[in-house]
């Protein structure tokens, strides 16, 4: 009986495994990296996100501040110590002394007044231009333009103190009830009033741009 025996090449199986060994490690490593890619991404994706969240809440914050202060400037009242205060600002600058009649006098108070309203909300305006750079660049242009006008409303608002305080004889209706919009909130109703028309669109543009990015962000998984 004849036996037929193989022989096997070590040296070529070991070729060949190291071979297999080499293609297992370069896949191991492909994988390694496409994992590592997607791990990246996805943490980037969650850092972006977290950008976007931390920036709206930033913008809404700034916001409703301006929208307050915009309120209490615009309050129809002006108390008694908003009064004095300004009068012993004006005369601490000596302008009180060089004021005549006592009717320029008091127009010239309320007009201090207001100035310093508009002043005490310095903080609040800065704070909601510095906002407009990232809303540009996180959330678009018309946000950015929405943040920018609600911030003009304090400018228009000097402007119709300054009228008002040099619109000596009032005699142009038309003219008096827009100072008197302009500086008085709610005047003489809301839905009339072209100012506080421009603020709650803007706040509402403002809202429906962010609102959703905090909704998503707080939503349970």
């Amino acid at each position: 009986m004849m036996t037929c025996v193989t022989m096997i090449d070590w040296a070529a199986t070991g070729s060949m495994l190291s071979g297999i060994g080499t293609v297992v490690g370069a896949l191991a490593v492909i994988g390694a990296a496409i994992i590592g890619s997607r791990t990246f991404d996805n943490w980037k994706r969650q850092k972006l996100a977290e950008r976007h969240i931390e920036q709206a809440e930033r913008i809404l914050t700034a916001t409703y501040r301006v929208r307050r202060g915009l309120s209490r400037v615009r309050s129809p009242a002006i108390w008694g110590h908003e009064t004095d205060a300004a009068e012993e600002q004006l005369k601490a600058s000596g302008d009180w002394e060089k004021t005549f009649p006592e009717s320029e006098r008091k127009s010239l108070a309320t007009a201090q007044a207001y100035y310093n309203r508009l002043n005490a909300t310095s903080d609040d305006q800065r704070a909601l231009e510095e906002c407009q750079p990232m809303a540009r660049a996180f959330f678009g242009e018309e946000l950015e333009k929405a943040l920018e006008k609600l911030n003009q409303q304090f400018w228009t608002v000097k402007v119709y103190v300054d009228a008002n305080h040099n619109d000596k004889a009032g005699t142009d209706a038309n003219f008096r009830r827009k100072i008197e919009s302009a500086i008085w909130e709610g005047y003489p109703n809301a839905e009339e009033n072209e100012v506080d028309q421009t603020i709650a669109a803007q706040v509402k543009l403002i809202e429906n741009t962010l609102a959703p990015v905090l909704r998503t962000a707080k939503s349970p998984k």
